[in-house]
């Protein structure tokens, strides 16, 4: 069985010359290269009378990624051997891969179905006892704050919500933010590393520092920022990190 069709193959070969023509240019160059963005635009199979912002939730995925997962998908229908002989290998091979683009060790990547499960796993395996309390913004997104309410309906520790300045004048005000509401009962902190709705990039590492010193542990919601941003694990000194890929 081919690794690749040749539709698959014939779309990396196209997106990988599409690269070439911004090859040593600066972000600001090649933001004009009219050319390389016609190559990307057209690695989508987009209704081109629709003009798509929501790349966090709505995502498309490029024609590349769903020929692939269709002929994944006709794999995974054929029998149990290439489930368990081919496609459980694979996954191994992509947590390897998530590993070293985030700095990590394999055995450190648990593969989730998306951000939000990964990060309830977390949210929901920090040891807490009712009267803790749990520090986050009110612009964490809805999803996680809902998990961590749960959490207060069943076993009773606290939800502290906080207000961060929309436009910062410097990273110290958000972290100064974060450090005026911990009092002894803190035990979580939980901040998005780029915030959902504005973008916002927080100061995760500062934040980090400052939870450690106080025993306090910290919950990065890594949705919007994985892979998109130049970064990695020890970049950010946290505990935890739940992301998309």
């Amino acid at each position: 069985m081919a690794l690749l069709s040749p539709t698959v193959e014939g779309l990396l070969r196209d997106v990988r010359e599409a690269g070439t023509l911004v090859d040593g240019l600066t972000p600001a160059e090649a933001a004009t290269k009219e050319p390389y963005w016609a190559r990307v635009a057209h690695a989508f199979a987009l209704d081109k009378r629709n003009l798509n912002l929501n790349s966090g939730w709505t995502s498309p995925s490029p024609r590349v990624v769903i020929e692939a997962y269709r002929r994944y998908r006709s794999q995974e229908d054929a029998t149990a051997f290439t489930m368990w002989q081919t496609l459980a290998p694979q996954a191994e091979t992509i947590r390897a891969g998530l590993a070293e683009l985030f700095g990590c060790g394999a055995g450190e990547i648990a593969i989730t179905r998306n951000a939000s499960e990964s990060l309830q796993i977390l949210l929901f395996g920090v040891d807490l006892r009712p009267g803790d309390e749990v520090i986050a913004t009110s612009q964490e997104y809805p999803r996680m704050l809902t998990a961590i309410r749960q959490r207060e309906l069943r076993e009773g520790p606290k939800l502290k919500l906080i207000q961060i300045p929309l436009m910062p004048s410097s990273p110290s005000e958000i972290v100064t933010a974060i450090e005026s509401a911990i009092t002894p009962k803190t035990r979580l902190i939980l901040i998005s590393h780029e915030l959902y709705a504005t973008g916002q990039i927080m100061p995760v590492r500062d934040i980090c520092r400052m939870a450690r010193i106080r025993g306090i542990e910290v919950v990065v919601d890594g949705a919007h920022s994985f892979a998109q941003l130049d970064f990695k694990r020890d970049d950010l000194e946290c505990d935890l990190f739940g992301f998309a890929s």
